[in-house]
């Protein structure tokens, strides 16, 4: 009996070592991933807007262990890489959170047709959450939420200043405004002169989240979307050349931004993902990716790009780049969001690991 007992501690001790090692070896990388921006990151919140800009229906999500949720894709995005990755929670959709639980490893505040513009979308989508929608929103969770779950404001900072920021917008701007006879942006600006209206303005917004205590920000390039199904012109077998050079002038000038950003405001550090090139040569040469068809939506999509509902997607889709006609495939979220997790080339200088750690 006492044999047996001891072999019993034994093994009981053993699990609790077990235990205290696998916690231990899973510590988050970062307290918190917060998420602001548009489709390419969206994960719900517009299913309870009045906004025909969702995607709750199937087949989007029918790779995802959830199901449909309001992801634009067929699975994980970009969010649910990093959390992942980062050993977070993926962060909830803000306005399907219930504020009576308690939750520090950040939000998403996301929504499909947000753009940095607060006009932006608004004639044809109706209600959804802006970018300036979005910070407040972050203000709201940062002034009044998360300081009932601290001990104190210094412990609140600290955790701030560690925290993650994804900052993932700016298509839409052109796609639903500038381009847009609905909007008379390209009467008032050129392009040179509109990319630097809404990088000024995505800049005066990190530093409105600066002030209330972000400092570590991960901002993306607009992708190829002149590569993209809805816009490829395939009489030409080409990407279209006025959206490339469109997009081209808005990421030089973004990167400008935060550079002077950086140089600027005292303890923000930030990085770029430059996935415009990546996403190019994703259409390009698949292969290379071990991709095959990069030209065609796996689902049949109607005339906003989208997928119809409840129509069946293709069935090899990891093999696919598109899964409607503007959206990638988790397959590609996959290579996009490993590339700038801890590659050296998507985001330059500095990958988000090496971001955690500064």
């Amino acid at each position: 009996m006492g044999r047996t007992f001891n072999f019993m501690h034994f093994v009981v001790v053993c699990l609790f070592f077990f235990c205290i090692v696998e916690s231990e070896a899973k510590q988050p990388l970062a307290p918190a991933l917060y998420v602001l921006g548009d489709s390419f990151v969206a994960s719900g919140n517009d299913n309870i807007q009045n906004t025909d800009a969702k995607a709750n229906y199937a087949p989007y999500g029918i790779d995802f262990p959830n199901g449909t949720t309001g992801r634009v894709t067929n699975g994980l995005t970009l969010v649910d890489f990093y959390a992942q990755w980062l050993g977070l929670q993926v962060p909830p959709p803000y306005l399907l959170f219930n504020q009576s639980e308690k939750h520090t490893e950040g939000f998403n505040y996301a929504s499909g047709p947000a753009g940095i513009r607060p006009e932006t979308s608004t004639v044809d989508h109706g209600v959804f959450l802006s970018m300036d929608k979005q910070v407040e929103l972050f203000k709201k969770t940062a002034q009044e939420y998360l300081p009932t779950l601290f001990g104190n404001p210094d412990e609140l900072k600290d955790y701030l200043s560690k925290s993650i920021f994804l900052v993932v917008i700016g298509r839409n701007d052109y796609t639903q405004n500038f381009l847009s006879p609905k909007y008379n942006s390209s009467k008032k600006w050129n392009m040179k002169q509109f990319a630097e209206i809404i990088t000024d303005e995505l800049g005066s917004k990190i530093l409105d989240l600066y002030t209330v205590g972000a400092r570590k920000f991960l901002v993306f390039e607009i992708d190829a979307m002149g590569c993209e199904p809805a816009f490829y012109e395939k009489q030409k077998n080409e990407c279209s050349d006025k959206l490339t050079s469109y997009i081209s002038t808005y990421n030089h000038k973004l990167e400008v931004e935060l550079q002077i950003l950086a140089k600027t405001v005292r303890g923000a550090i930030f990085a770029l993902a430059k996935r415009y090139q990546l996403m190019y040569d994703l259409v390009a040469n698949p292969t290379r990716f071990g991709l095959k068809d990069s030209l065609n939506p796996c689902c049949p999509v109607s005339q906003s790009g989208l997928c119809l509902p409840n129509q069946a997607p293709c069935k090899d889709r990891k093999s696919q780049v598109f899964f409607d006609a503007i959206h990638p495939t988790e397959a590609v979220y996959s290579i996009i969001a490993n590339q700038c997790f801890n590659g050296t080339g998507l985001c330059g200088s500095l990958n988000l690991q090496e971001l955690v750690s500064k």
